[in-house]
């Protein structure tokens, strides 16, 4: 005896296959998932390097508009409360000026080449010490981020002015 009512489902293949597809999806989007986690947390990383940079250059902006030197900074940086505020965060400040005459410093190098073929090089610049009322600040933000230490640089040109305030009777 044939019966002749037709089959309804699906075949063993067509579930293998499509189970299949389903793990390629489904893995392609964890994987996404992941990629995007990762680059979101470098971005708030970076964010907040940028957050702790700007604090740091406006602290020392008013240091400096306030009257403050070199020397005052390095020894007592007033950016150290407002970093303890930050766990895990490293800030370090480098300072350097600009002389007038920098594009026009020379550079003296002295070569002396002895019978042998060894050679002696010495480097001396001769420079102004005339300087442009301005400093060079370079802000290092340092981290620990998936416990790879990171590192953000940097660099702003801050001028040396005193303050304009009227005098405190």
């Amino acid at each position: 005896m044939t019966s002749n009512r037709s089959q309804s489902g699906f075949t063993l293949l067509e579930v293998v296959v499509a189970l299949g597809i389903l793990t390629v999806g489904v893995s392609a989007a964890i994987s996404l998932f992941a990629a995007g986690t990762a680059s979101h947390r470098r971005a708030v990383d970076k964010i907040r390097a940028i957050e702790i940079s700007e604090m740091v250059l406006a602290s020392l902006e008013g240091s400096i508009r306030d009257g403050a030197t070199v020397t005052d900074l390095v020894n007592s940086p007033p950016w150290n409360p407002q970093v303890e505020r930050w766990p895990g965060i490293a800030v370090e400040v480098r300072y350097g000026t600009i002389s007038k005459q920098q594009a026009r410093d020379k550079l003296l190098v002295n070569v002396k080449q002895g019978r042998d073929g060894a050679r002696d090089v010495s480097y001396r610049t001769i420079s102004s010490e005339d300087y442009i009322d301005e400093l060079l600040v370079e802000i290092h933000v340092r981290w620990i981020s998936r416990g790879q230490g990171s590192e953000e640089v940097f660099r702003q040109i801050v001028p040396r002015m005193r303050s304009i305030r009227l005098p405190i009777p």
